[in-house]
């Protein structure tokens, strides 16, 4: 008859999911997103978001919010941001449930109110704060023992992965100054670990471990740190085990590759990080980061009547919303988790009702804010980073664009307008972020623009015309450069275009603002020996910072016009 065909279909065939070979769920059934989790995908956001919002409208919140953090833990997803909203909704509503409920005594018990009753419901609602902050960072989830019960923790974490030789990732800094010894007793200062040359990093992290748990058992409750350095030269001793001892002068701990944090008012868990060069690296990157998202957070504001967005997702989105192409990672940790408070989890800390973009959005670096052991001057300031809003300037003597963000200067070549149509002075503001923009002849601004107005800075693929003057008007960058720029330059920033640069280094002092002029380039050189601000980069160009700060799966959005839109700037 021409082949087997199902002539019979069941009515409610076109309800099933079929999850394995015998076994299908009814759309129509009350437990099918919860039989979508025990059956089929216990990491499916929608099935935990639609458990959440049901669990949620039956008054169990502690329910709805275990489901909004499992959706939360696969990003990116179409669940995401709405998962977020909810989670902060309900800790607004605790938060109001509990000052209503004190109201209520207090009228209920008028000037009567008992001493012992006030001071006990202060207690119950810093106690109910502090298990939803800790609910919110997802501390539950890290499986660790109490160092307090056993007087050592049951696990470490480490910034790497597996131990290596060169690490991007940095604690809070590799250097101390001498003056931060001022005033701290011997048990309060770092520890120093001194190992055989030939130590390799498996063996190093085996023995601070050891180190470590000593430390802790004798005093489960005191912060320590152990910097571990590897001795040359005279120094070296044959078959070295090493012993975690006091340091006395701050110079002891330059050229440490490794360092170990315990913090037990922060986490159960000590941390191992490697140092290395990268350091001033992350410490730059992180730096760079934070000021995309706050430059972007301005821009938005100044869309959206001075209120900025109740999550950071909000500034990633499709043409012309893009305010970003992305959130990018916080780079000492190469964490993207977004808390409301600070619990140096790593990430970023942003907290939408603040006044302004700076105190809005800060890293949360991890021992930013402990107190007991020595804190390098970086990590203070990395924890408390100056708004600096992300500026491009443009020198047409030199044909070279600069852009300026976190304290770092990247360079670019650039081409400008011919003399019959020169490329006017003047600071501009970004308004359009458009990825292959179409004008009146095919690819005339490249892989991507800034829309500046009447001009933009764009791509070319005429690479002769990159450091010249045969634009009519425009600012040209090559492609590959274009690409990189775009994605570093937020909505809004500012772009000023002048005959040459302020000063040597791109911009002056009182131009870069005092970020950027006494703040940001002090820290940096500090970090790198003085050599500048440009050299603390690490060797960063447009391309590797782009890259760096990019988060893996970062959620595509599209950054094209809608088809059929044509530009007009001046080429």
């Amino acid at each position: 008859m021409g082949g087997a065909t199902n002539r019979f279909s069941h009515p409610l065939e076109p309800q099933l999911v079929r999850v394995n070979k015998n076994l299908y769920i009814s759309r129509g059934d009350p437990q099918y997103f919860n039989k979508v989790i025990r059956y089929a995908d216990k990491t499916s956001p929608e099935a935990h978001f639609r458990m959440g919002e049901r669990a949620r409208e039956q008054g169990n919140l502690p329910r709805a919010l275990f489901h909004y953090q499992e959706v939360m833990k696969t990003y990116p997803s179409p669940f995401y941001s709405d998962a977020n909203r909810a989670v902060h909704e309900l800790a607004k509503r605790e938060e109001n449930d509990l000052a209503g409920v004190r109201q209520e005594l207090e009228a209920a018990t008028g000037s009567k109110f008992n001493k012992f009753l006030r001071t006990f419901l202060y207690a119950l609602i810093v106690i109910n704060l502090v298990l939803l902050v800790v609910l919110l960072s997802g501390a539950g989830n890290k499986q660790t023992a109490s160092a307090a019960e056993n007087g050592k923790p049951s696990s470490y974490e480490s910034h790497a992965s597996q131990p290596q030789e060169r690490s991007s990732f940095s604690p809070e800094a590799a250097s101390l100054r001498p003056e931060e010894f001022s005033g701290v007793k011997p048990d309060e200062r770092p520890y120093l670990l001194r190992l055989s040359p030939g130590t390799g990093n498996a063996r190093a992290e085996a023995i601070l471990r050891e180190e470590m748990e000593l430390l802790i058992g004798r005093n489960p409750q005191k912060s320590r740190v152990i910097y571990v350095i590897r001795l040359t030269g005279q120094d070296a001793l044959p078959g070295m085990d090493g012993q975690a001892v006091p340091v006395k002068d701050p110079a002891e701990v330059k050229g440490a590759f490794a360092a170990a944090e315990y913090a037990p008012t922060l986490r159960k868990t000590a941390e191992i990080t490697y140092l290395d060069e990268g350091a001033p690296r992350a410490q730059v990157l992180t730096r760079i980061g934070a000021q995309l998202i706050r430059t972007a957070l301005g821009a938005y504001a100044a869309d959206h009547g001075g209120k900025f967005p109740a999550s950071l997702d909000e500034l990633v989105r499709d043409y012309p919303g893009n305010y970003l192409s992305f959130v990018p990672r916080e780079a000492v940790t190469g964490s993207i988790r977004v808390s409301p408070s600070y619990d140096g989890g790593g990430g970023w800390v942003y907290r939408p009702a603040s006044g302004d973009a700076g105190s809005a959005l800060t890293p949360n670096l991890p021992g930013a804010s402990l107190a007991g052991i020595l804190l390098p001057a970086s990590a203070a300031a990395q924890a408390n980073v100056p708004f600096e809003p992300v500026r491009v300037t443009v020198s047409k003597r030199e044909h070279r664009l600069l852009l300026t963000a976190g304290g770092a200067v990247l360079e670019a070549r650039a081409g400008i307008g011919r003399p019959e149509s020169p490329t006017p002075d003047g600071t501009f503001a970004v308004q359009e972020r458009v990825i292959a923009p179409a004008g009146r002849t095919p690819s005339v601004y490249g892989a991507a623009a800034l829309g500046l107005g009447a001009i933009a800075v764009h791509g070319t693929a005429d690479a002769a015309s990159v450091g010249a003057g045969r634009s009519l008007g425009c600012i040209r960058v090559g492609d590959a450069d274009m690409q990189a720029l775009f994605a570093l330059v937020p909505k809004g920033s500012a772009v000023r275009i002048a005959e040459a640069s302020p000063a040597a280094g791109g911009l002056s002092a009182s131009e870069a603002g005092p970020a950027s002029g006494a703040g940001s380039a002090a820290d940096a050189a500090s970090v790198s020996g003085g050599a500048g601000v440009s050299a603390v980069a690490g060797g960063l160009d447009l391309a590797a910072a782009a890259e760096a700060l990019r988060p893996p799966g970062a959620p595509a959005v599209r950054e094209r016009a809608p088809e059929g839109t044509v530009f007009h700037w001046l080429g």
